[in-house]
């Protein structure tokens, strides 16, 4: 009787701790790129003291899911911790509700405003993910993203530059719900970023090798997480949590969210948020006198092959004039293909574990 009674209390425990506990904690990752070094350092332990490195910070949040039982107000904490670190650029990769049919319409302006409180002065970027499409839902995601300051791209990309960096950012449609594209060019932006809510896009996507950096979510690591036994989400089989290193210049972080779905629980995997800390170590722009501005460009699906350059008054001395690379509508919904390639994961390098030790980064 004793033992029954010990399991029941050890279950509503683990109950208590997954559905109350676990869902208000708030994980921060830090990682430091340096794009002329090809190094990523994992600086959560002591990211303060290698914040100078860094020439901008990208804060990187997905997957909230507000519904009934996770509503607005949750976002309190979030806030806080982006105001905190004041990144330059947020960028949101997706599922902002959990799906519209169910969603408490009287909560869509203390959505707007607590979105509005989320600051960067470079701007705020954002995909959409599956649940954003659930009963028509993305018109209604795409005008409160629109409202609460950000830039949806869906088959997108925009460029911007200062006296610190340039900066290519491509937002590509969901997997299953929208209809992705993935022909874009490269640029003459120092930095590439690519922002997909499922993961496992990537493996559609034959110039890869472009990306310095790709975001998504999707998965959240699982959600429940019990040791070596967890759900795989589909969109997120093949990347599941953490950093991955898809080609030779090629990082991808996954994000494990937010909020919840099907359940209002986690367990072994509380909410996160992400910080980048791009690095470059060198001027891109010396005699560059202005303001960072992000102007948007669309791919447009068409039929017929353009001929003609699309003209662009981007906000660089460099560049007039950015081909677009014509869609083949026919190729762009084709499933993600498998590749039997091996997927190395980045795992610590060079963990700082101490504030005060291993200063010096080589």
């Amino acid at each position: 009787m004793q033992l029954i009674l010990g399991i029941i209390t050890i279950l509503l425990a683990l109950a208590f701790y997954a559905f109350l506990i676990e869902p208000s904690r708030l994980k921060q990752r830090h990682y430091l790129i340096r794009k002329n070094k090809q190094r990523v350092l994992d600086i959560s332990d002591a990211y303060d003291m290698f914040a100078h490195e860094g020439d901008v910070t990208i804060a990187h949040i997905s997957d909230m899911h507000f519904s009934r039982w996770f509503k607005p107000r949750k976002m309190n904490k979030i806030i806080r911790s982006v105001m905190e670190m004041q990144p330059d650029i947020i960028v949101f990769t997706g599922d902002l509700i959990d799906d519209y049919k169910h969603w408490p319409k009287k909560q869509t302006d203390r959505l707007i405003e607590k979105l509005k409180r989320l600051k960067a002065p470079m701007g705020k970027v954002a995909v959409l993910g599956n649940h954003d499409y659930k009963h028509g839902g993305q018109y209604f995601v795409k005008e409160v993203l629109k409202e609460a300051g950000f830039t949806t791209l869906v088959n997108e990309e925009v460029f911007g530059s200062d006296a610190k960096i340039s900066m290519n950012i491509v937002g590509i449609d969901d997997l299953s719900s929208g209809k992705p594209h993935y022909n874009f060019d490269s640029t003459l932006a120092e930095w590439h970023i690519l922002l997909a809510h499922q993961p496992d896009q990537i493996e559609a996507i034959t110039n890869l090798a472009q990306y310095d950096l790709v975001l998504s979510g999707h998965s959240h690591g699982g959600q429940i997480r019990l040791p070596h036994l967890y759900i795989k989400t589909e969109g997120a089989k093949r990347y599941t949590e953490s950093l991955y290193l898809p080609t030779k210049n090629t990082i991808l972080s996954v994000n494990t969210g937010i909020g919840m779905t099907m359940i209002p629980a986690r367990f072994g995997v509380p909410p996160e948020i992400v910080y980048y800390h791009l690095s470059n170590k060198r001027q891109i722009f010396e005699n560059f006198d202005g303001n960072f501005n992000f102007e948007k460009q669309i791919t447009e699906e068409k039929n017929e092959v353009p001929t003609e350059e699309i003209q662009n008054d981007y906000n660089t001395p460099d560049r007039t004039t950015v081909p677009l690379t014509p869609i083949n509508p026919e190729k762009t919904s084709d499933p993600v293909k498998k590749t039997e390639d091996k997927v190395n994961k980045v795992i610590d390098i060079n963990l700082f574990r101490r504030r005060y030790k291993n200063k010096k980064i080589i």
